[in-house]
């Protein structure tokens, strides 16, 4: 195998899956930059379902590279003693293969490339395997590749010919309010024929037949491109990122949540905000900044030091989404039909089950609330919690608190329809939550017509804009009798969410997708 002239060293599924019931045939594409007597390639199987040792995993194969070319053509298949990998004209060197049978509907086929000598991982990709073209199909069910709906506003520029827009974030998830603004960029570019490629590296494997790993984004750019970077993390790739030749480089900050609120209940998470903030002066080094509310402006602003090039005033604020022009309009928001009467009243906080959320002191508020009304409950919907904090908080509910098990709804992650049904039918948002950059649940809880109840953050009091209700002292008694009044009388909760029917519409009017484009026109000197 020849050296790739590339300084990164990679392993890619020519194919973003593999068919079982065509006989498993798939094709890795190899690149690398170090003595291949120094790596080994080796081909990983699980459960997609399952993704865990041993119960779900199915086995594994190693080879040298000595043994292969630079395009490996393999297959993966079912035998009577379990799944196998075959390369050809390659033999494994170690294996293992699960000697208790796995029953499984679809895998997940990982091609790591592993040091010989730390046994280190040095590069992996991975690609679904089906054995059902309908399980195959509705792999993908979760965002739509019909690339002209919704229909966003119109671009007023015409691209250069060559020219593409590179958007990078360090991940693209599926119900992350960063992956599906990233995906909503990359839709609205795509119908407007702006060439536009989306990369990542981490994203949700059903969107691996668009979603690109970042290492490959070195040699694809040329120096017609423009890159569009969203900023929410720790990113190891920004340094390379920065150094490419761009016409233009634009980032977007979305905030980076205080490493205090996670230290407890996620170390690791909280670490990496620590490194992510040591980043954040290198913004300076883009020619646009942007960011979601001018509070993440301020914020991100105190990182560049007196004589920075940004001030917040040079900052673009923007909204974290897209929505198609003229889809709300305000005779065409509807009131929540949720209870607004004394008894059942239902509280609902959407979001991430993550310790700066502060979900233990939405628990306190409904046991303070239902000491005035016995039938209330809450409703909690979001995943991606940790195992630690998920404990603490049923330690919380059934110990500390001694919540009934019926008086908390935890209804994890739910699909759009399912979300909106239950934005419909709570009585109100609450939320508790220690970091927000915008907060797009309480968005939707305004576009619902539910009245919202929120910790006053200084970006939240700017989506609230005086709509809704804040608070800045977490006293659960006194707030459990404000939210019931509210709830008691009609005519105040009608009141509070016709305002947040007139700030919902002002929002939802600069999310079309416009201000987005502006920051990718060209400029032009005279």
């Amino acid at each position: 195998m020849t050296e790739s002239a590339a300084s990164i060293n990679t392993v890619v599924f020519a194919d973003p899956l593999i068919d079982l019931t065509a006989g498993g045939a798939f094709v890795c594409v190899l690149s690398t930059s170090i003595p291949i007597a120094d790596l080994s390639l080796v081909i990983d199987i699980y459960d997609l379902d399952n993704p865990v040792h041993p119960e779900g995993h199915l086995g594994w194969w190693q080879f040298p590279l000595a043994q292969l070319g630079e395009r490996v053509s393999a297959r993966v298949f079912e035998a009577a003693n379990g799944v196998l990998c075959e390369l050809e004209g390659a033999q494994p060197v170690h294996q293992w293969v699960n000697d208790q049978k796995v029953e499984f509907k679809r895998l997940v086929v990982n091609a790591v490339l592993r040091s010989s000598i730390t046994n280190g991982i040095v590069y992996l990709d991975k690609v679904p395997a089906f054995k059902d073209a309908s399980d195959r199909d509705s792999f993908r069910l979760g965002f739509s590749r019909d690339w002209q709906q919704p229909i966003y506003a119109p671009s007023s520029f015409v691209a250069p010919e060559g020219a593409t827009v590179r958007i990078v974030s360090r991940n693209v998830f599926l119900k992350d309010a960063v992956g599906n603004f990233s995906l909503e960029l990359y839709r609205a570019l795509k119908q407007n024929d702006i060439p536009v490629a989306l990369y990542a590296e981490q994203f949700d494997l059903s969107l691996n037949d668009f979603v690109r790993r970042v290492d490959l984004i070195t040699e694809e750019t040329t120096p017609n491109d423009q890159l569009f970077y969203f900023s929410s993390t720790f990113d190891p790739a920004l340094d390379k990122l920065l150094h490419l030749p761009f016409a233009r480089k634009i980032a977007y900050f979305h905030g980076i949540t205080p490493p205090e609120l996670l230290q407890v209940f996620d170390p690791e998470l909280s670490m990496n905000c620590r490194r992510a903030y040591k980043q954040l002066g290198r913004l300076q080094e883009f020619d646009l900044l942007a960011t979601n509310s001018r509070a993440s402006g301020e914020f991100l602003t105190s990182f560049f030091g007196v004589t920075g090039r940004f001030g917040v005033d040079d900052i673009r604020v923007i909204p974290p989404r897209l929505l198609p022009p003229g889809e709300l309009v305000d005779s065409e928001v509807i009131e929540s039909q949720g209870s607004t009467l004394s008894a059942g009243a239902r509280l609902l906080y959407v979001g991430r089950i993550k310790s700066h959320k502060k979900i233990e002191n939405l628990l306190e508020l409904l046991a303070a609330y239902r000491k005035l009304d016995g039938a209330a409950e809450l409703w909690i919907v979001g995943g991606g919690y940790d195992k630690a904090y998920r404990d603490y908080l049923r330690w919380v509910q059934e110990k500390d608190l001694e919540l009934p098990p019926e008086s908390v709804k935890w209804l994890g992650s739910v699909d759009d329809a399912r979300l909106a049904e239950i934005y419909r039918t709570a009585s109100a948002y609450v939320n508790m939550s220690e970091h927000e950059g915008f907060c797009i649940p309480v968005f939707e809880a305004m576009l619902s017509g539910l009245p919202v109840f929120t910790f006053g953050l200084p970006a939240i009091r700017e989506v609230l804009d005086g709509s809704g209700v804040y608070f800045v002292n977490k006293d659960y008694p006194h707030l459990a009798r404000s939210i019931k009044a509210v709830l008691d009388d009609p005519a105040r909760r009608s009141s509070i969410i016709a305002k947040q029917r007139i700030r919902a519409a002002e929002l939802a009017k600069a999310m079309d997708g416009r201000s987005l484009f502006d920051l990718l026109e060209p400029e032009l000197s005279c």
